[in-house]
């Protein structure tokens, strides 16, 4: 088969190696694939796939099921979309038949491919670890993004109001528009105008380093704020006597590198209590653009500029949609 593959910073199209179907798994004929920032820095040579996962690109995909393992209940034919720890971007792939959720009704498959890395973020962030509570105040910092897109309407159906920090006011509005109550553009002379809707319980952050001590003055006593990623430094100064006195929580958290347990019960409560809502239209997938496979270095380079609204994904097979 072919995959997307980083080769010394290009994305290359190339023969990879095909996996056995074992107990357990199931086999998907990919369709589309969402693309992210891990990607992104696995195409760098920065951020290498965990031991055992595939060295191709891609953490989530869609497609057709085409072979099912021993022990699995899916069956062939099923339209369906999955969380990978790699090797979405591909003809096909292999993957533990628990990660793998059934395309909402309503939603096509290039929107599914869009789908389990973001709303698996957003629930592991905020409703596993911050353990956020309707009513609650949660600040999104890149709200925009496609786990920002994915985290506000999650705060909107569960009744828990949030803000944001976003590049442009053009993207304020976007947020807006999917419930977010407010925000700030990000840069130094609006991003202290967070005061004015603090103190808030829940911080989800993908920035990290320039935005910490910010976070630590506008959370509230008892307040939750769990740091998924780096983009803004890995370093930083905090006044700990605030994070004493508040009793703030401060939690790093990855997906890409739990184990299959983990993931699997992920999963389940998206399937539970996640999905049903895109059938409700309460949740919409939010797919800017899709690409074909020819304009992979297209949407490699779109996604780096920090101007996407939502997602982006490749079409990897447009027969099957």
């Amino acid at each position: 088969m072919k995959a997307l593959q980083g080769v010394e910073g290009r994305v290359v199209w190339a023969e990879y190696p095909t996996t056995a179907c074992d107990v357990g798994q199931v086999r998907i004929r990919v369709a589309a694939a969402g693309l992210n920032r891990a990607d992104l820095l696995q195409k760098a040579g920065l951020y290498p796939p965990p031991p055992g996962a595939s060295e191709a690109l891609g953490l989530e995909c869609s497609g057709v099921i085409v072979e099912v393992g021993p022990g699995s209940a899916w069956q062939l034919g099923d339209r369906v979309c999955a969380l990978l720890p790699g090797g979405g971007m591909a003809e096909e792939v292999v993957v533990d038949s628990r990660h793998v959720l059934p395309v909402p009704e309503g939603v096509s498959l290039a929107e599914a491919a869009a789908l389990p890395e973001v709303y698996g973020t957003a629930w592991l962030n905020l409703f596993q670890l911050a353990r956020l509570r309707p009513g609650e105040k949660v600040l999104l910092h890149a709200g925009a993004s496609g786990v920002g897109s994915a985290s506000i309407q999650l705060c909107k159906a569960f009744g828990s109001p949030c803000w944001v920090s976003v590049g442009s006011a053009e993207r304020l509005d976007y947020c807006q528009s999917l419930g977010a109550q407010g925000g700030v553009l990000r840069d130094d002379a609006h991003l202290p105008g967070l005061r004015d809707f603090a103190p808030f319980d829940v911080i989800m952050d993908p920035v990290g380093g320039a935005y910490a001590a910010l976070n630590l003055e506008l959370l509230a006593r008892d307040g939750r704020w769990v740091n998924i990623g780096l983009m803004g430094g890995r370093k930083a100064e905090l006044d700990l006597a605030q994070l004493l006195g508040k009793r703030i929580q401060l939690t790093g958290s990855t997906l890409r590198n739990r184990d299959d347990d983990f993931k699997a019960e992920l999963i389940r409560e998206l399937r539970q209590f996640v999905w049903p809502l895109f059938e409700q239209k309460q949740l919409q997938p939010k797919l800017e653009q899709l690409y074909p496979l020819k304009d992979a270095d297209l949407a490699f380079a779109t996604l780096a500029s920090n101007q996407v609204n939502g997602k982006l994904a490749l079409r990897i097979d447009p027969s099957l949609e």
